[in-house]
């Protein structure tokens, strides 16, 4: 069975919701985030990262 993944809003990567680090429900939508610290920076301007696309991941360490 394949897991559920969705994208993180603020750095772009794939992750699986099952597993998610952190999630925040907005507007009636749920983001799943990769770290703490992508989720902080959405709570702090969630509208920053809505509408954008995340175009490649980041692979240099801006989660955790």
């Amino acid at each position: 069975m394949k897991n559920a993944t969705a994208k993180d809003p603020v750095c772009g990567m794939n992750i699986e919701t099952a597993t998610a680090v952190g999630r925040t429900e907005y507007k009636g939508q749920t983001y799943y985030f990769c770290g703490s610290k992508c989720k902080e920076k959405f709570d702090r301007s969630s509208e920053q990262y809505l509408g954008k696309s995340a175009a490649a991941p980041k692979s240099s360490g801006c989660c955790s």
